[in-house]
């Protein structure tokens, strides 16, 4: 071989192994992108997480035929905490006798296994006959079939407002009670 020869091979090796290591390097970049993108992105969860749900429908019925349907953008289930944490959820209450509630929130956490909730930020209960109470934070208790808060509360109906600080509502006599601060207003009749 002469030293011209050997000259060309090294010159297309060269070219060659440059060539490769520059299409080595598109491909790499290529797939690095594809699975960076959100989508195909893994999501590490917390350890203490043993699920996450996006667009929620939760539906369960009681011994007494107390039916709760929980619809959220998203929840969390920690088995070993019994314990649900919803994102943007809406809860409708059936009662047995057909009568409806229907309650908003930002944010909600129940007890899977003693059915105790609470729900915060804007919360709103819409009764079907267009009853209306806002307060902030509203807790409800599974053993007494009772919802509760010591925040402020407005409830208003076409006939009147009422606010208040702290309240009762027993899902049993549907009883409502205003514990402190009560003012109330009644809307004039347009006759």
């Amino acid at each position: 071989m002469t030293g011209f020869q050997f000259m060309k091979n090294k010159k297309a090796v060269i070219i060659g192994s440059a060539l490769f290591l520059v299409l080595a390097a598109v491909v790499f970049l290529i797939l690095r992108a594809e699975y960076s993108s959100e989508d195909n992105r893994i999501k590490i969860l917390s350890d203490n997480i043993d699920l996450q749900v996006r667009d929620v429908l939760y539906t369960d019925v009681a011994d007494t035929g107390l039916k709760w349907e929980i619809i959220a953008d998203a929840a969390k289930y920690m088995k070993n905490e019994n314990l649900a944490v919803f994102d943007n959820l809406k809860i409708k209450v059936i009662m047995q006798d057909g009568k409806t509630f229907v309650m908003t929130g930002k944010s909600g956490r129940m007890n899977t296994e003693t059915k105790n909730i609470e729900i915060s930020g804007n919360v709103t209960i819409v009764s079907d006959k267009g009853d209306r109470l806002t307060t902030d934070i509203l807790k409800y208790s599974g053993s007494e079939k009772r919802f509760y808060t010591d925040s402020p509360v407005v409830m208003e109906n076409a006939r009147m407002q009422v606010r208040g600080t702290g309240m009762t509502l027993s899902l049993n006599d549907q009883g409502v009670s205003l514990l402190s601060k009560v003012k109330a207003r009644i809307h004039k009749n347009d006759r």
